[in-house]
């Protein structure tokens, strides 16, 4: 008999991603919602996260693209913080190490990207 898990028992699984609404770029890895403040690089707002099916298969998270997001503070950008603005810190992934500099008008931007959840084997 086959290993099957129902998509909504997958989609209950990552539904506290569509709660994220704030994405932030950040010098090493947060370990607490409190911890985001002081490593926070630049910082903007997630648009609406959605929930389909994953590529081969089970489920996922498609986070959308944050452009243009202003650099507040210099240093090197390590990691990418996903959070819901009500102090709560999601999913942090890491990104290529880059040299950010505050000016007042550098930018920085994230691609789109997603989080999955496969099917059982």
């Amino acid at each position: 008999m086959a290993k099957v898990v129902p998509d909504y028992f997958i989609d209950n699984g990552i539904a506290a991603d569509v709660n994220l609404n704030g994405v932030r770029i950040c010098a090493g890895q947060p370990t607490s919602y409190a911890d985001i403040a002081s490593r926070t690089l630049a910082s903007g707002t997630l648009g609406s996260v959605t929930v389909g099916a994953g590529s081969p298969d089970g489920r996922q998270a498609n986070l959308p693209a944050v452009a243009d997001m202003t650099i507040t503070a210099s240093g090197t950008a390590d990691h990418v913080v996903y959070v819901n603005t009500s102090a709560s810190l999601y999913y942090v992934t890491t990104c290529a190490s880059t040299a950010l500099v505050a000016n007042g008008t550098n930018k920085v931007s994230v691609a789109a990207s997603s989080r999955r959840v496969g099917a059982a084997t």
